[in-house]
């Protein structure tokens, strides 16, 4: 269990359903360079393999009753690789600006709490 710094708690405190106080990224990488080729399922089971050596990526908030303090991160037991690793297609032409498109549509929208 960790508390969040006056700093989160503040970024936290300060999002609304219209105003989102969290950073994204989107990655661009090249599939030729994998050894033994890409597959969605090899990628995911590669990240799902690496999640131990960085614990953090596993918590949820759980906020303090009455708010007699900041909220404090927790290690989530019921962490899905599933809900966080998901395969998705752009149209045609399938391009920077599509993937911009689709990275935009996903960053609009409000993190849910109850989930890392």
């Amino acid at each position: 269990m960790e508390r969040l710094s006056g700093l989160d708690a503040s970024f936290l405190y300060l999002e609304t359903p219209t105003l989102h106080m969290h950073v994204a990224m989107t990655m661009v990488l090249d599939p030729s360079t994998v050894p033994g080729g890409y597959s969605f399922e090899r990628m995911k089971e590669t990240i799902a393999a690496r999640i131990p050596r960085a614990p953090v990526f596993r918590r949820r908030l759980v906020e303090v009753p009455f708010r007699l303090g900041h909220p404090v991160w927790v290690d989530d037991p019921e962490f899905d690789i599933d809900y966080h690793v998901r395969l998705a297609a752009v149209p045609r032409p399938g391009g920077l600006r599509e993937l911009a498109d689709l990275a935009g549509d996903i960053a609009g929208h409000q993190l849910d709490r109850s989930k890392p």
